[in-house]
């Protein structure tokens, strides 16, 4: 580790532990009530216990006052204590959300070329002007599973078509074979734009690890 990674990670330690006493000490009447209360205590001993050097008013006052500021002291020196393993959950969990977002991403990119693969054999069954039934059955049975892939909502789309490629025949498959094309190709279309806003997700996420 270089000294300016052994002093950057210093300082995230430093600023973690400031931040957790902050939090602890929060504000509202039990954070007062934390802080006062030992002080108080001592205080409260020093003079029931009716010693010699509890006589001057400053002793108790003192000792009081120096046990609440060792107490938000023993606070910090804990939250430093925990403040690497804090840091390493938060990088772990930050970790986390980046690969997830680098799998969904790289699952987008599969499913679109699957696709694009399923379009362009569509494209080559219509250009043969008469595909047999069972062509088109195989074809779209092929479809159907890459589109589930890319979910559900888009399968049922398909199937709620009409009449699957394949169980007609005729010139009327050409006409269901190319509304089926059309449909796959705005399933890419929304892919393709998921891609992109999923993009700004793991740039972020990288950003915050490096900030960690």
């Amino acid at each position: 580790m270089s000294w300016r990674a052994y002093r950057a990670w210093n300082r995230a330690c430093l600023l973690n532990a400031w931040r957790a006493t902050r939090r602890h000490f929060g504000g509202g009447w039990r954070s007062v009530m934390e802080v006062l209360g030992p002080g108080f205590a001592t205080t409260l001993v020093l003079y029931m216990g009716g010693a010699d050097y509890a006589r001057d008013n400053v002793v108790p006052f003192s000792t009081g006052a120096a046990i609440s500021v060792l107490w938000i002291v023993i606070v910090l020196c804990w939250n430093l204590a925990l403040a690497p393993y804090r840091l390493w959950r938060a990088a772990g969990v930050r970790i986390a959300d980046l690969q997830m977002a680098i799998d969904r991403r790289n699952d987008r990119r599969a499913i679109a070329r699957e696709l694009e693969l399923c379009i362009k054999q569509g494209t080559v069954l219509m250009e043969h002007a008469t595909p047999s039934k069972g062509q088109l059955s195989r074809w779209y049975e092929g479809v159907l599973r890459v589109v589930s892939r890319a979910g559900a909502g888009h399968r049922a789309m398909l199937e709620n078509l009409g009449p699957a490629p394949g169980t007609r025949g005729g010139a009327l498959e050409l006409l269901i074979l190319s509304n089926r094309i059309q449909r796959l190709r705005a399933i890419l279309s929304k892919q393709y734009s998921g891609r992109e806003r999923e993009s700004i997700g793991p740039r972020r996420i990288a950003s915050a690890v490096r900030r960690g």
